[in-house]
């Protein structure tokens, strides 16, 4: 195989790669954000509800003692959640998938680039695809920090593998849809609703 015909096969690889990590890193900003808003919405309609319960039937009014047994478990259920979500630094982690998902998309789009249409020269070929490499390698260096599991690398794999319309390495099917397999590359990533609730699928 020439040269120039191995780094096709690369950049078409590495753009189906970036693009299953971008993927994975928008479900969490997905999973984070959503429970943000949550958080703050609960913060603001529980305190108002009482407010505004206390202005209209009055402090001694039984609406108002039923609208606060109502309250506590709410908030203390805020504060569960907020006391997780500030031990485990949500918004650190949103902050950081926001940011992943711009960089892999951008890397993905010029990898297929690169793959589509390769620059006649082989050394100016050769030089854009080391200078993408190294991005995306410095990229993955800062994942490490943020814990990817590897069934959510499958999940990325799987939902890249079927945007491409590639063959799994693994299964030796092009996937049809996102719904989790019996292959070890690209399924086995399903797991309880309790645990795609506290740990972002």
């Amino acid at each position: 195989m020439k040269p120039e015909e191995q780094l096709r096969i690369d950049s078409w690889d590495n753009s189906i790669q970036t693009f299953g990590k971008s993927y994975i890193f928008s479900k969490r900003a997905q999973f984070y954000s959503n429970w943000n808003r949550f958080l703050a919405i609960l913060g603001i309609v529980v305190p108002l509800t009482i407010g505004a319960t206390a202005s209209g039937y009055g402090f001694n009014s039984e609406i108002l003692k039923n609208t606060i047994a109502i309250s506590i478990p709410l908030s203390i259920i805020q504060l569960i959640i907020s006391a997780f979500a500030l031990v485990n630094n949500w918004n650190d982690n949103l902050s950081y998938s926001l940011e992943a998902v711009n960089d892999y998309n951008s890397l993905s789009d010029n990898f297929k680039k690169l793959g589509k249409n390769p620059p006649n020269s082989f050394e100016e070929f050769s030089r854009t695809f080391e200078i993408l490499e190294t991005k995306m390698s410095s990229r993955a260096d800062n994942d490490a920090k943020y814990s990817l599991k590897e069934r959510e690398l499958r999940k990325g794999m799987r939902y890249a593998l079927r945007e491409f319309q590639r063959q799994c390495v693994g299964c030796k099917k092009v996937p049809l849809s996102i719904s989790s397999s019996n292959c070890e590359v690209c399924g086995k990533f399903e797991r309880s609703l309790i645990h795609k609730i506290l740990f972002h699928g």
